[in-house]
């Protein structure tokens, strides 16, 4: 029988839905470096970037780096399927169960004890067995107060703690009124707390901290998350292959960092599949294949989007798929080219798209979220 390490050798080294190890995480090591800094002088950092681009597995390997200190405790939770402070709330109470707790359990039973008031029902993660908490929160000033038990909580620990939430800027949407000050107010409150404010909407974050009117103006430090550097994932990745005595060429790997816009978890996704397939040698063609393969799988689905979205919303999905980084969308020229119509609808259009979360936009360009349903777009319509 293997050995534990062993067996973790026969991982696929190019994971597409969790960090499961160092070896595994290609650099980050200056930004790496920024966030071991910041915690260790206990200040709070915003970690920005276009989504998949790898902010979550950033903070998991910056978890896995802290969780060979006895002194920090980490948590993490991603709000952006929260609708209101109290889906915060026990997003934030379950987080404390602590990401590496070895014994969940006694956590566990000491907040149903801190949170008794509340009425906390056990419950059991489904997939996971995670033990959890849901606490029956009726009132407004039932959540308000349970966040007081919860950082009060927080504050009596010996350890620094260190909290990781995802899509922060999700807080900007709760029906509540304050729902920053609360939070500013118990973070600010709790000396022993590293924040890591984690996002993809960067108007919305730098609002957030930049706004002289809100109540986080100037309360972190930003770091805005990049694409990894080709050459260096390119030695990541090439080298991955050489260890089971495989070889990717550079030029596949260009063209696959061309193709994917150099978006991580695209790339993940094509050299994952890569990997399973066994070749010794792996060229354009290959690379070619499996795009093929996922985008004709994935024809049902995005063919949905033509039935969901208005006629005229779809060609402009189609338009900007075309231009990958649209700037001028609403400009004679673009509309001339992809007959559009008058300005005024492609606007109009535009902005479904945006609040559709199908399109986002950068540096005032108008860019799609998914580059598979880009590419898919290119290549039938």
């Amino acid at each position: 029988m293997g050995s534990i390490k062993e067996t973790r050798m026969k991982l696929n080294p190019f994971p597409t839905r969790d960090y499961i190890g160092p070896e595994y995480f290609c650099d980050r090591i200056s930004e790496m470096d920024q966030l071991l800094l910041a915690i260790k002088n206990q200040r709070h950092t915003t970690l920005i970037s276009q989504r998949k681009i790898g902010k979550t597995a950033l903070i998991k390997h910056l978890f896995h780096t802290l969780n060979t200190k006895n002194d920090v405790s980490v948590h993490y939770f991603d709000i952006y399927p929260t609708q209101n402070l109290k889906d915060f709330t026990n997003q934030l109470c379950n987080s404390l169960i602590g990401y590496f707790e070895s014994k969940p359990e006694k956590v566990v039973q000491k907040l149903v004890k801190v949170l008794g008031q509340f009425r906390p029902k056990l419950t059991l993660d489904e997939f996971s067995g995670k033990p959890g908490i849901e606490l029956d929160l009726q009132t407004e000033t039932e959540t308000r107060h349970s966040l007081v038990s919860l950082f009060n909580y927080l504050s009596e620990q010996e350890r620094q703690v260190v909290i990781a939430i995802d899509e922060f800027q999700q807080i900007t949407q709760y029906p509540e009124s304050n729902v920053e000050a609360i939070l500013r107010s118990h973070i600010q409150g709790s000396k022993n707390i590293s924040m890591i404010y984690s996002g993809s909407n960067r108007h919305m974050l730098t609002n957030l901290f930049n706004d002289y009117a809100r109540p986080f103006y100037q309360s972190s430090g930003f770091l805005f998350l990049e694409r990894l550097n080709k050459e260096i994932y390119f030695s990541f990745i090439s080298g991955h292959f050489k260890s089971v005595n495989r070889i990717i060429s550079h030029t596949a790997l260009n063209y696959l960092y061309d193709w994917t816009t150099g978006i991580t978890y695209y790339v993940q996704e094509v050299c994952n599949r890569l990997y399973a397939t066994q070749a010794k040698k792996i060229d354009v063609p290959e690379v070619n294949a499996i795009l093929l393969q996922i985008m004709e799988e994935r024809t049902p689905l995005y063919l949905v989007y033509r039935d969901l979205l208005t006629k005229h919303q779809f060609n402009v999905l189609i338009a900007l798929s075309k231009e990958v980084y649209a700037d001028q969308p609403s400009s004679s020229a673009f509309l001339a080219e992809h007959n559009l119509g008058a300005a005024s609808s492609v606007q109009r259009s535009l902005e479904a798209l945006l609040n559709k979360n199908l399109i986002f936009q950068e540096d005032g360009k108008y860019i799609l979220q998914e580059v598979f349903l880009m590419r898919w777009l290119q290549r039938y319509f």
